[in-house]
């Protein structure tokens, strides 16, 4: 879904659609790297190395849509690409880019690579191995549908309600990835693992599709623990800070 609302976003502030080309292809050759050498990357600085480069990898991801969710709160406050692109000094658009294909390329590289080492188990195993890439095959063409009609449903909203739910989403999204960055640390031992602050499997199971599916596109951790949470809010307050700057700011030219 991330993708979808990317492309739509480019789609909404007249960006060209070419930066997902370039995404795409340092994130699948990014993946493969990652898989080729996944047990070097295991058993490096002393058996953390796994760890760190996926902690690496969310934190480049958190950081780059957080910027890009800064970049968008003064056009969400106007909802106009006329005044949008009278404040957008030149050089925000090749930041915008960046911003974009560091995004999707580490988001595509993180999960692609679990994908190849996936596949790479059944290479031994040709009978095993059709039956995986068949159903890699359906697994890729619904995600794929999905994805499609997320863009379009997301490309035919209007700017003043597209703009605000990007901003929730990318940053629920990046709240998400947060507790995953404390979840690795926390498993090599560099942060403590608290008490869990709630436990609510009984209502929404980590095990369950729909546990699954909230984790897949939110991060959803059914007992995080305090310094999960900790990390959480350190992740959302940039965003919700620049918003209430940017309102606050508004008010006070309304009353000048």
């Amino acid at each position: 879904m991330i993708i979808s609302l990317l492309l739509a976003l480019s789609r909404q502030i007249s960006l060209n659609h070419r930066w997902i080309l370039v995404a795409m292809v340092i994130g699948i050759l990014g993946s493969w790297l990652l898989a080729y050498y996944a047990y070097a990357i295991a058993e490096a600085l002393e058996g953390v190395g796994q760890e760190l480069l996926n902690a690496t990898l969310y934190s480049a991801v958190i950081l780059s849509a957080i910027l890009l969710s800064l970049h968008v709160i003064p056009l969400s406050m106007s909802a106009s690409k006329r005044a949008f692109s009278e404040r957008r000094p030149n050089f925000f658009q090749p930041a915008l880019y960046s911003m974009l294909v560091i995004t999707v390329s580490c988001s595509v590289a993180r999960e692609g690579s679990e994908i190849w080492i996936y596949v790479s188990g059944f290479l031994y195993d040709p009978g095993a191995l059709q039956s995986a890439m068949i159903g890699g095959a359906i697994g890729a063409g619904i995600g794929m549908s999905l994805g499609a009609i997320a863009y379009y449903l997301f490309v035919f909203m209007p700017k003043k309600i597209f703009l605000p739910f990007f901003l929730v989403t990318v940053t629920l999204v990046v709240g998400g990835l947060s507790m995953q960055v404390a979840k690795q640390f926390m498993q090599i031992g560099w942060l403590e693992s608290a008490a869990p602050m709630w436990d609510s499997s009984f209502l929404v199971s980590e095990q369950s599709w729909l546990g699954e599916l909230l984790y897949a596109l939110l991060g959803y951790d059914a007992s995080p623990s305090m310094t999960q949470g900790a990390f959480y809010l350190a992740a959302i307050m940039p965003t919700i800070s620049g918003v209430l700057w940017h309102v606050l700011h508004r008010r006070e030219n309304n009353n000048d």
